[in-house]
């Protein structure tokens, strides 16, 4: 499969996410009656979200709620899951508006070498940014403590953003296909 091919499957992927992500978005602003489909099972600092009408783990995906190191309000979504239709792993990264797009988003595990990687669309929830991740990268993030994700603010400021990787590995165990 060439490379650009990939990347817009997992765009393409990705999008199939957005139900369950949606959800999971909605959950930030406080909406309940969307939940009432997925079964919610946490795993230290990640949520496990599956369908309640079965389904398989691949229908699965993991979740976790970042807050604004300044305010301390919800700012970043991450959602992970194995789409059936690549043979990897897919990040996606639920950004809000007013993200500068250009600089796109890094991602680095206990401070790594960052890897780079440009937003796709933007929607009402937030900009989304979307990643493969290869098996190097998810053996990292399994055995790491926490990754950063940097973005750039509407002032041309760098913002940086911890995510826990406590309880990573179960919840991906959960979801693996």
């Amino acid at each position: 499969m060439s490379k650009s091919f990939r990347l817009s499957a997992i765009a393409l992927v990705a999008a199939s996410f957005i139900g369950l992500t949606g959800t999971a978005a909605a959950q930030g602003q406080g909406a309940n009656n969307a939940q009432d489909n997925v079964k919610i099972s946490h795993y230290n600092d990640w949520e496990v979200r599956c369908p309640k009408s079965g389904g398989s783990k691949g229908d699965c995906e993991m979740t976790q709620l970042i807050n604004s190191p300044s305010t301390g309000k919800p700012i970043m979504r991450v959602v992970m899951g194995y789409p059936p239709q690549i043979d990897s792993a897919a990040m996606i990264f639920i950004l809000p508006l007013g993200t500068r797009l250009a600089p796109g988003v890094q991602l680095s595990v206990d401070g790594d070498q960052a890897r780079r990687f440009p937003f796709q669309i933007c929607l009402e929830q937030g900009c989304r940014a979307d990643f493969p991740v290869n098996g190097s990268l998810l053996n990292k993030m399994k055995n790491g403590r926490s990754a950063q994700v940097t973005i750039v603010g509407p002032k041309g400021d760098q913002i940086n953003l911890k995510i826990s990787l406590s309880g990573f590995t179960d919840a991906n165990n959960a979801i693996a296909s």
